[in-house]
Parts: structure tokens; sequence; C-alpha cells
């Protein structure tokens, strides 16, 4: 069986971004601050694993969102560690609601990240993206933070127009470009429809109508609420289907067809031998 290439990430973050910001192109593909979102709570971070990563690639900055799942392991999209053209050097992994707030305390270091074996096979064609990847921190997560409860291989298939909640770090306007200011603080929307799984059930494809996740969120969950109140993540952030505006339709990876992968390539990250 193919298992997914390892890359190596420097386990520091630059202190200045030079004033760049993502290329237009490259925040489009990163697209997906929630718009029509309320500011999270610290609790409501906690409770649900949430991060902010701010990756520092060659020639650009940008960020994502993803969920700890252990406590080294986070859950992102693959699209955020994207070396194709432009190579990553750094990621920092932000423990707070907005990432002005960063310090020693609440930032850890991506040391090892994987990437789906089959991410960008279907670019332009049919079927999943399989956009899904996993970084490991170079040190446990604070105490105080819980992991994104996942779905589990037992639970019923999404039925269309279950609601879901979605959260991330990204932009509060709905159109995608120009680079944009309002990216950075942790925020949720409730009320998202799941309209079908798609590509052979490996994603889920998500109405935005008027609010949803835009540039920045990618990485990010969408959540179910269980009947005991507990949000548990049934998806990814990829991508959306309109590429100018972050309110149509959304395509999130489905988390319980992943969750092979997410546990054999979560062992084989801890099994990794920590870049010296």
């Amino acid at each position: 069986m193919l298992l997914a290439a390892s890359i190596s990430l420097l386990a520091a973050c630059s202190k200045d971004d030079g004033g760049k910001t993502p290329s237009p192109s490259e925040s489009n593909l990163m697209a997906r601050n929630i718009v029509g979102g309320t500011e999270a709570s610290d609790d409501f971070q906690k409770k649900n694993g949430l991060v902010a990563l701010i990756i520092q690639k060659e020639n650009t900055q940008g960020i994502c969102t993803g969920t700890l799942i252990s406590k080294k392991i986070i859950l992102t999209a693959a699209h955020c560690l994207d070396s194709s053209t432009s190579p990553v050097k750094s990621i920092a992994v932000i423990f707070t609601q907005s990432v002005a707030q960063a310090n020693r305390e609440n930032v850890r270091f991506g040391v090892h990240g994987r990437v789906h074996e089959l991410y960008g096979t279907s670019f332009g064609g049919q079927g999943a993206w399989n956009d899904i990847a996993l970084i490991k921190l170079d040190q446990d997560a604070p105490a105080d933070f819980n992991f994104s409860e996942l779905t589990s291989a037992l639970s019923a298939p999404l039925a269309e127009k279950t609601l879901l909640v979605q959260a991330g770090f990204g932009r509060t306007e709905a159109s995608r470009t120009p680079a944009s200011g309002t990216t950075g603080t942790l925020k949720h929307v409730d009320g998202i429809e799941v309209l079908g799984i798609v590509n052979d059930g490996k994603e889920l494809l998500l109405k935005e109508d008027g609010k949803g996740s835009c540039n920045g969120d990618s990485g990010g969950p969408a959540f179910v609420s269980s009947p005991n109140g507990k949000l548990i993540q049934v998806g990814i952030n990829s991508r959306g289907n309109d590429k100018d505006t972050c309110i149509g339709e959304g395509v999130f990876t489905n988390v319980a067809a992943h969750l092979d992968w997410i546990k054999r390539n979560s062992d084989l990250l801890m099994a990794a031998v920590e870049p010296k």
C-alpha cells in the first residue's frame, strides 16, 4: 500500500514577512475568517482543538486553520502544505483566538508533515482532491486544549440538509481578492447545509449561502452537533466552487472516508525522528 510522502518543516518562524501577502492565485487556492460568523470564545476554541497555522513559504506567507487531534498532531488540508510552487520554510501553530496574541507560551512549530499521496491527482478532472494532511508538533500542545472529536466509522452518513458548524481564522469579506487584513481571528458560523456526499464519498458539498468559509479557513473543520450538544468533526475545508467569492458552494474533505489514512499516518509521524 502506498504511503504519503513525508516533508520536513523547519522548527522556526520568520519574524518578518517583508510585508508580503499571498498572491491572488495562492489566496484562491487557500480559499476557504468565516463570512457572516461570530467571534469564537476561548472555551469554544479549546473544547474543539482549533488552531491557526502561519505557513511561511519561500516567497509568500499564508494562513490556514487546523484541528488538534492528539497531543502532537494537527489535522489540516493538503494544499496548505503544498510545496510544488514554493517550498514550505516553517509552520507556526498558534493556540490563541487571535494570531496577534501569539507568544512563546501559545505557539508550537511543525517539524514533520504528511500529505495524502493522492492529493492533486484529480485537479482539472473528476474525483476527490484527497485534500488532507497532518502536521507533527515540536512539543505537546497546551494542556488545556481538547482534541477535536472526529466522526467514527460507525456513524451514519450525513443526510442532505443536515446543518453543520464551520470555524476558521480566515477573512470576513465574501470576495476572495484583494488580499485582506481581516484574517487571523477565530470565528464560527452555524446553519451550513449539507448538499450531498460526492466524489465516491470522499468529499462533502456544502451550501454556503451568504455565509461560510473563505481564504484562511482552509484546513478548518466542519462540525455536526451530536444529540448531547458536543461538536463532532465531519469535514476539512478544501475549496469553493466559485473562484471570485466565498459564499457559494464549499467542498470539504470527508473525514469519515479518511479515518484509516489519519490513523496510519499519525502513527508514522509519531515514529518519525525529530530534526536536529
